[in-house]
C-alpha cells in the first residue's frame, strides 16, 4: 500500500482504535483475560493475563491526558477504557475471582506485568486509582507486593520490572521495599557498557545485546522517571544523557520502506521497540529532529499494519506478518504476550497533541539520505545502509544461544532471515555452517570477537559436529549492499568425512510470486531474484560447487517475514583439516554480474594473524588478529 501523506495523530488513532476494538472484543466476562487465537502457553488456560495486563501500556498513556475522552468508537460500537481498566485491575487483583493473574511462578512473569500496570495507574490516578476505596488500594497493593519480592541479585533487564512496581507503590502511597531502588540503579551502573548500551546479564561482560534490552532499559527507566522523588534528580540527569546517546543510534536500523532489521528475541512484540524513542521525545531526549522521529515511527507502524499485523478480527497475530512463520514468538510466551506492542501507543500517547512530533515536518530517515556504515562496538554490530536500494544490513559479531535468533552472520530489511527450525535446527541463512554424518553445525557462542572502521567484523566460533567441536574464523567486509566473507576453518584432529554449506540471506516472496534462479560452475555462483529484489552468493576459493536456490529441506514456511523463499547457497563436499573459503554475497536491487573466476579478491593472511584485504573499495585494507 503507497502512504504519500505523512504519519498524522489521525492516522495513529484509527490504528489504535481497531486494536482496541479486536482487543475489547475478546475480553471473558471478568474482563481480567482475553482468549485469542494462536500457539497457547501452559499458562493460558483460562485465557491470557498477558494480553489484558499488557494494554495497560496504551490505556495508561491515553488516560494520562485529561483532555481525552474515556470513551473511543469503532466501526458503531464504543469502549469506555476507563472502566475496562478499572474491571481488569480489580478482577485482576482479586484471589477469589476466576479472572486472577495469580501469584508469581518461578519465571516471574507475573513481575514482568506489574511494573507497566504501576506505572499505568500512576499515570491515571486522577481518574482511577484515586476513586477506589481503601480496600481495593490493600488489594491491588497485595497483588504487586506478591509479584515482586527483591532479588539477592538482579539477573538481568528484569531488574526494571522490579523498578517500576516498587517506585509505582511509592508514588502511591503504598508499602514497598526502599531497598530496590537503588539496588537497580545500581545494578544498572554495574552492566553500562558505555555509549547508551547495558549488557544483558547478572554482570557487564556477558556480551549479550539484543534489541529488547535496548528497549526495555530505555522504557522502564524513563517511566520510573516520571514517578522517581526529588532525590534522584542526580540518577536521571545522569542515565537521561545515556538515553540521549543510545537514542542516536536508533534511526539507522530502520530501512527506507519502514522495515527493520530484525534480530534477536521478542520479535513477535512487533513496533513495542518504537516505544522508547517516543518515550524519549517526551523527555525531551529525543537527539534527531522530531520530523525524523515522526517518519520512523509512521514507517514502522505502516510496514506491520500493511502486512497484516492484524487478524479479521482485529486482534494482534503472534507472527510478524499474515505470511511469516509463528516461530518468530517465543515458547514461553503466551496468546497475549504480543500486546507488548501496545508500548508504541504509551509512547504516542504520552506526546501532547501539540508536540512537535505531530506538527514538525517529515525529516529523511538515514538510509533515505544517504550510503552509511555504522560501526556499534560495545553490541558488536555493523549497520550497512543503501539509498539506492533502501536497505539496512545488520551484521553481528558477537552471539549467544539460538542461533536462527543469533547466530546469522547479517540480518537484513530486504532479505529478512529464516527463523523456522527443521529437525530442530536452524536454516544455514546467512551461515556457513558444517555437516558431518547427517547433522548440521551453528554458531552458537563467539569466543572472540573485533569490529571496526570503515566496516568489518572478525570473529572465532566453534561448531559441535558429530561429537566433534571445530574452531572457525570469520572475517567479513562490508561496503553497502555487498559483503565479503572469508573463513579459516580448523578441523578436530583425526576427522574425517565433513562437508558444509554456505547461505546467502533467504530471498523471500509471497505465495504464488514469481522467482527467477540460477547456479554456475564457473564462476561458482548461486542467484534468486523477486519483484526487482536479487540476492546471490558466489564462492572465489575453496568451494566445490554452487546449489541451485531452494527451500532449505524443502520446508518453505521457515521465514520470518514472507510465506515462502529460496536460500542461494555454495557447497564443499570435503573439508580439509585447515580449509580456506573466500565468497562475496550481495543483496541488492539490480540484476548482479558475476566476477570472472581469475578476477578473486586479493586475499592475504599475514605472519601476524592480520587478514588484508582489496576488494572493491577497499585496498590493502588491513584487519588485525584477534588475540
Amino acid at each position: 500500500m503507497s502512504h504519500e501523506a505523512p504519519f498524522g495523530r489521525e492516522e495513529a488513532e484509527v490504528m489504535f482504535r481497531r486494536l482496541i476494538a479486536g482487543w475489547a472484543s475478546h475480553l471473558d466476562d471478568t474482563g481480567a483475560r482475553i482468549y485469542l487465537e494462536g500457539v497457547t502457553a501452559s499458562y493460558d488456560e483460562g485465557g491470557s493475563y498477558e494480553g489484558v495486563t499488557r494494554m495497560f501500556w496504551a490505556l495508561g498513556g491515553w488516560l494520562s491526558r485529561p483532555e481525552r475522552p474515556e470513551t473511543i468508537e469503532w466501526a458503531g460500537q464504543s469502549w469506555n477504557l476507563l472502566e475496562i481498566m478499572r474491571r481488569a485491575i480489580l478482577n485482576g487483583t482479586d484471589p477469589e475471582n476466576r479472572g486472577y493473574w495469580g501469584v508469581p511462578r518461578t519465571d516471574r512473569l507475573q513481575l514482568v506485568e506489574s511494573g507497566h500496570v504501576a506505572f499505568a495507574l500512576w499515570q491515571t490516578r486522577e481518574r482511577l486509582w484515586n476513586h477506589l476505596t481503601p480496600d481495593q488500594h490493600q488489594q491491588i497493593a497485595r497483588w504487586f507486593a506478591a509479584s515482586s519480592a527483591a532479588p539477592e541479585h538482579y539477573p538481568n533487564n528484569f531488574a526494571m520490572f522490579w523498578l517500576l512496581n516498587h517506585t509505582g507503590r511509592q508514588a502511591l502511597g503504598q508499602e514497598y521495599d526502599p531497598a530496590v531502588i537503588p539496588g537497580v540503579l545500581s545494578y544498572m551502573d554495574e552492566v553500562y557498557c558505555g555509549d547508551g548500551w547495558y549488557d544483558d546479564g547478572a554482570t557487564r561482560g556477558v556480551d549479550h545485546f539484543d534489541d529488547y534490552t535496548l528497549w526495555v532499559f530505555t522504557s522502564h527507566f524513563l517511566c520510573w522517571a516520571q514517578m522517581a522523588p526529588e532525590e534522584y534528580a542526580g540518577e536521571i540527569r545522569e542515565k537521561s544523557e545515556r538515553v540521549q546517546q543510545l537514542m542516536q543510534h536508533v534511526p539507522f536500523f530502520y530501512g527506507a520502506d519502514g522495515a527493520y532489521s530484525h534480530f534477536g528475541r521478542s520479535l513477535s512484540y512487533k513496533f513495542a521497540r518504537l516505544g522508547a524513542p517516543l518515550l524519549a521525545q517526551f523527555h525531551g531526549l529525543w537527539p534527531h529532529p522530531p520530523g525524523m522521529l515522526r517518519r520512523m515511527v509512521g514507517q514502522q507502524l505502516r510496514w506491520h499494519f500493511d502486512r497484516g499485523v492484524l487478524r479479521g478480527d482485529n486482534t494482534l497475530r503472534q507472527s510478524l506478518t499474515s505470511e511469516g512463520s509463528v516461530e518468530i514468538r517465543e515458547t514461553y510466551g503466551s496468546t497475549g504476550t504480543v500486546y507488548w506492542a501496545m508500548q508504541a501507543f504509551a509512547g504516542l500517547w504520552a506526546l501532547a497533541d501539540n508536540d512537535p512530533f505531530w506538527t514538525d515536518d517529515e525529516v529523511p530517515l538515514p538510509v533515505e539520505q544517504g550510503d552509511f556504515v555504522k560501526i556499534l562496538p560495545e553490541p558488536g554490530w555493523v549497520l550497512s545502509g543503501s539509498k539506492s536500494t533502501g536497505n539496512v544490513t545488520r551484521f553481528s559479531a558477537k552471539s549467544s544461544k539460538m542461533p536462527a535468533k543469533y547466530g546469522k552472520f547479517h540480518y537484513s530489511t530486504l532479505a529478512p532471515f529464516n527463523v523456522g527450525l527443521v529437525d530442530g535446527a536452524p536454516s544455514p541463512d546467512g551461515m556457513l555452517c558444517l555437516m558431518d554424518n547427517g547433522e548440521l553445525g551453528h554458531r552458537d557462542t563467539t569466543l572472540l570477537a573485533k569490529i571496526g572502521e570503515p566496516g568489518w567484523l572478525r570473529m572465532r566460533y566453534e561448531q559441535a559436529v558429530n561429537n566433534r567441536t571445530h574452531t572457525i574464523e570469520t572475517v567479513i567486509v562490508v561496503d553497502g549492499d555487498y559483503h565479503l566473507r572469508l573463513h579459516r576453518i580448523h578441523l578436530a584432529p583425526g576427522s574425517t568425512g565433513v562437508s558444509a554449506i554456505e547461505g546467502a540471506a533467504p530471498l523471500g516472496f509471497p505465495p504464488g510470486g514469481l522467482i527467477t534462479s540460477s547456479q554456475s560452475g564457473d564462476p561458482i555462483r548461486s542467484q534468486a531474484s523477486h519483484a526487482g529484489r536479487v540476492v546471490s552468493i558466489q564462492g572465489h576459493e575453496g568451494y566445490d560447487r554452487a546449489g541451485y536456490p531452494s527451500a532449505w529441506k524443502n520446508n518453505e514456511t521457515l521465514n520470518s517475514v514472507y510465506g515462502k523463499y529460496v536460500l542461494p547457497h555454495l557447497l564443499v563436499d570435503h573439508i580439509h583439516p585447515e580449509h580456506t573459503l573466500v565468497s562475496t554475497v550481495e543483496l541488492t536491487m539490480q540484476p548482479v554480474s558475476p566476477v570472472p573466476a581469475d578476477q578473486a579478491p586479493p586475499i592475504a593472511w599475514n605472519d601476524d594473524d592480520s587478514v588484508t584485504v582489496s576488494w572493491r573499495r577497499f585496498q590493502n585494507l588491513n584487519i588485525p588478529a584477534l588475540d
